[in-house]
């Protein structure tokens, strides 16, 4: 009976309920073992299997549980890498936007300025005439 000492709370109220034993949350663990081993049928080797099977199968879905949180805390963190880099790029990209528009400006205002130069000297001319 000393097995029933292993394990969690938890996993004498699954033990129990597999017996068909009627156990709360509210019960202690005391109570939860006495309920057990005054059960009807209680054979010690049979119920010791199962309740090593129950804290297996929990120790199990931890470390499950673990190596998914742990898959997810690295696929966030890549995540967040490659929004890292697209923002970069795109921070890259409209900043040689910006310098070819400023660039194809500054050629407009030249071929302005020259147009502008062409037609006074025009006006001049005419007016020499």
């Amino acid at each position: 009976m000393a097995f029933l000492g292993k394990g969690k709370k938890q996993d004498m109220l699954q033990l129990a309920e597999e017996l068909g034993i009627n156990a709360t949350l509210n019960m202690t663990v005391p109570s939860i073992k006495i309920a057990i081993t005054n059960s009807e049928g209680y054979e010690e080797e049979f119920v010791k299997n199962l309740y090593e099977t129950i804290i297996a199968n929990g120790k199990r879905l931890e470390e499950l549980e673990r190596a998914e949180k742990m898959r997810l805390e690295e696929f966030e963190r890549a995540e967040k890498m490659r929004l890292k880099e697209l923002e970069r790029t795109e921070k890259m990209r409209l900043e040689e936007l910006e310098r070819a528009e400023k660039m194809r400006l500054e050629e407009l205002v030249k071929e302005q300025a020259l147009k502008e130069k062409e037609l006074q000297l025009k006006f001049d001319l005419e007016r020499f005439k």
